[in-house]
C-alpha cells in the first residue's frame, strides 16, 4: 500500500504547492532542524547541574545518559525556527527542568540538594503559625495560568518555559510597545 500524501491527491501542480504550503504553516508544526547546542551551553547558563565529565559518575555528577535523554526531548520540541534569539535559554529550561525531576527521583541524595535548592516553585509567605510552625504559601495563582501544562508547574524552569512558550506559541500574541 502507498502512502498518500497531500501532493498525490492535488496532483503535481503549483496549485498542490501552495496548498501544501499553507497547510504547513497552519500547522504551526517545524520541521526544521536545530543549530548546534552543546553541553557547554547548558553549563554555561545553570551550572548548578554537574554534569559527568568521566567515565564513571561520580557522587555529585548526572549521569551522561540522563543528560542526553534530556537533550535528546528538548531538540525534539523546542525549535529555532519558533523561539529564535530564546531557543538556546529554552533548550537549558527543559533540559533544567526535567533534571530537577530527575534529582527529586533521587531521594536522599545529599549531592543532588544543591541543584533542587533553587529549583522549586517559590510563593509569598500568606499566613504563618508559631506554635504549630506552619507556614502557608500563596503562588499568585501560578496553578491556575499553568492549568494543562502537567509538571511543567513543579518547577521554577517549567514555569519559565511555560510562559516563553504561552508568549510565542499557539497559545496568543505578545506585543511590545
Amino acid at each position: 500500500m502507498s502512502n498518500i500524501t497531500i501532493q498525490s491527491i492535488l496532483g503535481d501542480s503549483n496549485n498542490a504547492y501552495m496548498m501544501m504550503e499553507l497547510f504547513r504553516n497552519a500547522s504551526n508544526v517545524i520541521l526544521t532542524d536545530n543549530p548546534e547546542f552543546t553541553r557547554t551551553d547548558f553549563s554555561s547558563i545553570f551550572p548548578v547541574f554537574k554534569l559527568q565529565d568521566g567515565s564513571t559518575v561520580q557522587e555529585d555528577e548526572i549521569p551522561e545518559s540522563v543528560y542526553n535523554l534530556f537533550y535528546n526531548m528538548a531538540n525534539s520540541s523546542i525549535k529555532y525556527d519558533r523561539y529564535k534569539s530564546v531557543w538556546k535559554y529554552c533548550m537549558c529550561l527543559y533540559i533544567a527542568h526535567y533534571m530537577v525531576l530527575y534529582l527529586q527521583t533521587q531521594n536522599g541524595d545529599p549531592s543532588s540538594q544543591a541543584a533542587l535548592a533553587g529549583s522549586l516553585p517559590r510563593g509569598v509567605a500568606s499566613s504563618k503559625s508559631v506554635d504549630g510552625l506552619s507556614i502557608s504559601y500563596e503562588f499568585m495563582g501560578a496553578s491556575e495560568d499553568l492549568a494543562g501544562y502537567g509538571t511543567w508547574k513543579y518547577t521554577i524552569y517549567g514555569q519559565q518555559l511555560a510562559t516563553i512558550t504561552k508568549m510565542y506559541g499557539h497559545s496568543g500574541m505578545w506585543v511590545n510597545w
